[in-house]
């Protein structure tokens, strides 16, 4: 067919318009647009340091944005040495909450990272998996009686009770689920099903450091504490709890009314023989290396160090202190003043999160800080120009 000379430039218009630019402009757009408008991240909710099969250090940070029906939530990982992302963020969208909650992270000690996003959901992943699965489903799976009809809300345990999930169901009852185990019971029958455990037939036990309280007639200042060291019975396959134990005064007047049931600790101090019972403590005894210190904690552990921190004086909370702890020879092998790591708040607020080298802290808004090794030397610094704003000032 032969095309008239005058009709092939509206001919030509035509095509241009309804076939070769709409290849051509969702192409430019693209080039035009700037690499970091591709996905909006927002703010960092939550992160966590973990290891690559390889050895390698890496991060995980979960950034979440908020749109008018709905909170988004990108994990993104990096290797730290390479400063490269891996692999292809994932991206969560979840009906957006009415009351602002931060997404929580937990390191497990099986190397799983447990995730809580709005407190409404509970995503899990395994160590050898690049993304997080949604754990709801093989919840109420697993837990049919209790757990059928839904869950409404998690919570972490707190430091001392590793790998507990507060669970509230959609009935409005309460649980301590401790998935590595199987276990789930009533949240008021988990402490005293701890302290009735058989003891005596225990075969294994653990070396555990932790801060004991003063609860004293004499000591009255501040909130003095001491660090022990003792032996606790563990059974493979049980979860496990570690005891915050009191210390008393020998010349307290419960003692002195009843000495016999209270065991000697150090020169004038002692424990309760039933406290020290009901949590399957063999040995017990003083840290001697370290003095007694205000307000002690434990932050972290890992198979060979222990981080705390501690206020300096009994009556302000104006200088905190970190401290490192070897866990075999129980000697301290850092310390450092919050004052002297300007990465962190000025009052002192940090978090800490143990790897097998080392410990990774962030500050209580959540931004991270600094990764460090066994001996406290840095390894990473995420706010250099805080340290540098702070050598300025000197």
């Amino acid at each position: 067919m032969n095309i008239p000379r005058r009709a092939i430039g509206p001919l030509g218009i035509v095509f241009v318009v309804f076939f070769v630019l709409p290849l051509l402009v969702p192409a430019t757009i693209r080039l035009l647009r700037p690499a970091d408008q591709a996905e909006e991240l927002g703010e960092v909710e939550a992160s966590a340091i973990y290891q690559g099969e390889d050895g390698s250090l890496r991060m995980l940070r979960v950034m979440k944005h908020s749109t008018a029906q709905d909170d988004v939530f990108v994990l993104l990982s990096n290797d730290l040495q390479a400063k490269q992302l891996l692999g292809e963020p994932q991206r969560i969208v979840l009906p957006r909450a009415q009351l602002r909650q931060a997404a929580r992270l937990r390191s497990e000690a099986d190397g799983q990272l447990s995730l809580l996003l709005n407190d409404r959901q509970w995503w899990l992943r395994q160590p050898a998996q690049s993304a997080f699965a949604p754990m709801d489903a093989a919840l109420r799976q697993r837990f049919a009686a209790e757990l059928g009809i839904g869950v409404s809300k998690y919570a972490f345990g707190e430091q001392r009770e590793p790998g507990l999930l507060e669970v509230t169901s959609n009935t409005g009852d309460r649980y301590a689920l401790y998935w590595a185990s199987g276990e789930l019971y009533p949240w008021a029958e988990r402490l005293p099903r701890w302290q009735q455990r058989p003891w005596a037939q225990y075969q294994q036990t653990v070396a555990r450091i932790d801060y004991a309280d003063f609860d004293t007639d004499v000591a009255q200042y501040g909130l003095p504490t001491m660090l022990l060291q003792f032996a606790q019975k563990v059974r493979p396959g049980e979860f496990e709890r570690w005891p915050r134990l009191s210390v008393h005064s020998s010349s307290d007047k419960q003692v002195r009314a009843a000495p016999r049931l209270y065991q000697p600790l150090s020169d004038g101090f002692v424990v309760s023989r039933q406290a020290v019972r009901e949590a399957g403590i063999t040995k017990i005894a003083p840290v001697t290396s370290v003095p007694v210190q205000f307000s002690g904690e434990v932050l972290a552990r890992n198979a060979d160090r222990v981080l705390m921190r501690y206020d300096e004086t009994p009556t302000t909370a104006a200088e905190v202190v970190l401290q490192i702890v070897d866990a075999h020879s129980l000697q301290v092998v850092w310390r450092k003043s919050t004052r002297e790591i300007p990465q962190l708040l000025s009052d002192g607020s940090v978090a800490a999160q143990a790897w097998p080298g080392g410990f990774y802290l962030s500050t209580a808004m959540n931004l991270p800080a600094l990764v460090i090794d066994n001996n406290g030397q840095t390894l990473y610094d995420f706010q250099p120009q805080k340290r540098q704003e702070h050598r300025s000032d000197d």
